[in-house]
């Protein structure tokens, strides 16, 4: 069955200044978008003996530029999406991220790509990096947006024995973030054990920005331990659409429209043990059509099933009759 769950896209979320890491980042990025091009820009250029002292680094300056931006890009994304408190975490951990991958070559950057991971985070080192516990959502008011609100309290009135069940995002970051304060929020820590999956395809040799730098060693053993139990709720991007042996599940839940009817049907599939739910995330004020065009392909999947069915059982009832009129009418033959 298809739910529609409806959130106030307006409503007014906490302002940026509550939100101490993203002010500081996008503070930065301005700095380093009005100082592109001129010649007082001196991001990230003050290096090492190493990174060869005074020699002008104009494209690790252009480099920086472009992942700073990107990276508040996705800041700016998470905290409309989820909240002040998924925005401070996105920030601090991609940070730490990077921290790690250049303390991997103690120091010794010889590369251009080691070079330009340094820079950037003498950048980002403006940012004061703090780990956030649970108690810094507050069990009474929790610093999330109104739209993972409605999700929280979708996911808590379906939480029953044997719950399994998927949420369906369009951005990678999110995957883990998401997974991670829906572990810890005071409302659905105790009743979901959350695991994210993104696949673990690297994408090639492209480079991974600040943004992808989430340790995703965490999700090795994402699938198996939901076919056995251990996680019954996995948020995920369209990778577990199609192809990946994933159980059956109670619910599927898409935080943003399928993008295509491909994905709709993909995504509705997985929600196949008896009485499950499909549901979609719409914001309430959105006068568009889109869900009614998925209500309507809904019905018209389960008219089509139940099609099927009774072509089924008719087909069996007429077969069953013929085996009757068969054994009925036998007559032996005689020498």
């Amino acid at each position: 069955m298809l739910h529609r769950i409806d959130y106030l896209q307006h409503r007014a979320i906490e302002p940026i200044s509550n939100c101490r890491p993203l002010q500081d980042l996008v503070a930065i990025c301005r700095k380093a978008d009005a100082a592109q091009g001129s010649n007082d820009f001196k991001l990230g250029t003050e290096i090492e003996s190493h990174f060869e002292l005074g020699k002008p680094l104009s494209d690790t300056q252009s480099y920086n530029v472009q992942q700073l931006l990107k990276f508040r890009n996705k800041a700016e994304h998470i905290y409309e999406e989820l909240g002040p408190w998924a925005a401070d975490y996105f920030i601090t951990e991609s940070i730490a991220g990077l921290k790690r991958a250049v303390e991997t070559k103690n120091g010794l950057f010889l590369g251009r790509e080691e070079r330009e991971k340094a820079s950037l985070l003498r950048d980002l080192s403006q940012i004061p990096i703090t780990r956030l516990g649970t108690g810094f959502l507050g069990d009474s008011c929790p610093r999330v947006s109104p739209k993972l609100d409605q999700l929280i309290s979708f996911l808590i009135k379906e939480d029953q024995a044997e719950f399994s069940g998927i949420v369906f995002v369009r951005q990678r970051a999110t995957v883990f973030v998401m997974a991670e304060l829906l572990s810890i929020h005071p409302k659905t820590r105790n009743r979901f054990q959350c695991a994210p999956f993104v696949g673990m395809s690297s994408n090639g040799g492209r480079k991974q920005t600040v943004a992808e730098l989430f340790d995703r060693r965490a999700q090795r053993d994402t699938l198996t331990d939901f076919r056995d139990g251990r996680k019954n709720l996995v948020i995920a991007t369209d990778v577990l659409e199609e192809g990946i042996d994933v159980a059956a599940c109670r619910l599927v839940v898409c935080f943003d429209n399928p993008p295509n009817l491909k994905s709709f049907i993909q995504r509705r599939g997985r929600a196949r043990q008896k009485q499950s739910k499909f549901a979609i995330l719409v914001a309430r004020d959105d006068t568009s059509a889109t869900f009614n065009s998925w209500q309507e392909l809904e019905e018209e999947m389960v008219q089509a099933y139940q099609d099927d069915v009774r072509l089924l059982q008719e087909v069996s009832a007429l077969e069953s009759a013929r085996e009757d009129v068969t054994d009925r009418f036998r007559v032996e033959t005689t020498g």
